[in-house]
């Protein structure tokens, strides 16, 4: 009976620790780790050279920053704007990266399975969705933004900070439609969504990004895995 439980408790032990493996890996932001340090980008830049090369990168004093909501509504797709949030809401709602292929290869029978537009961030372990946050500018009103992981962490923890050169793009609908009313208890304007993650540097250094995460979370579970079988043994003293 006693081995029983024991091997009972092993097993749980060996979930538990895999569970907290893909907290953490769905919680750290490997991108940022990778990109490091960027110079600010100014407003001669983005007007010199391709916008969407700046998207996601630091912003200089002189990028455009959006104050309210009719600066928002005024915005152009094409113009580089940044902002100081105030606040920042998850929605749980994330839209699959556009650097992340809709196709996989892990069908049933081999063939390629369509990956969903739009899912719940809680099911996303290996990072491939950005998650709708509702921000609010400094007037107190709400808009859509897509932001990288880390920068929406210290948002939640309070901390006053400018957020990467960004731009306006369209909504998704579907994922609009699963926050519905969410946007409606904020009077958020979801015509469009403050988009600040670098696709180009993504997408060129995803398959890296992917090892790095899986990587932490098989050493996680390995590490925690042992120590909780080592403390269940030592409980019961189960010998070798």
């Amino acid at each position: 009976m006693k081995k029983k439980v024991v091997k009972a408790l092993e097993f749980l032990a060996v979930i538990a620790a895999i569970v907290i493996a893909a907290l953490v890996i769905m919680n750290i932001s490997v991108e940022s780790w990778l990109m490091g340090e960027e110079e600010p980008v100014t407003l001669a830049m983005t007007e010199e050279g391709l916008k969407e090369d700046y998207i996601g990168l630091p912003a200089a004093d002189d990028i455009p920053r959006i104050e309210d909501a009719e600066m928002w509504e005024d915005t152009w797709q094409t113009r580089c704007v940044t902002i100081e949030p105030i606040n920042i809401i998850s929605t749980g709602i994330g839209v699959r990266h556009p650097w992340v292929s809709a196709y996989s290869n892990s069908g049933r029978r081999g063939g390629p399975r369509k990956r969903a537009d739009v899912t719940r961030m809680f099911l996303d372990i290996i990072g491939e969705y950005g998650e709708y946050y509702l921000i609010q500018l400094p007037d107190e009103s709400y808009i859509l933004a897509q932001m990288p992981i880390d920068v929406a962490r210290r948002l939640k923890a309070g901390e006053e900070i400018t957020l990467p050169v960004g731009r306006k793009t369209a909504a998704n609908s579907q994922a609009v439609d699963e926050i519905k009313d969410l946007c409606r208890e904020y009077d958020v304007d979801t015509t469009g969504v403050f988009y600040c993650i670098n696709d180009g540097w993504n997408e060129e250094h995803s398959t890296l990004a992917q090892l790095l995460r899986l990587g932490i979370g098989a050493v996680i579970t390995l590490v925690l895995g042992t120590i909780f079988i080592l403390v269940i043994d030592k409980v019961f003293k189960v010998e070798d």
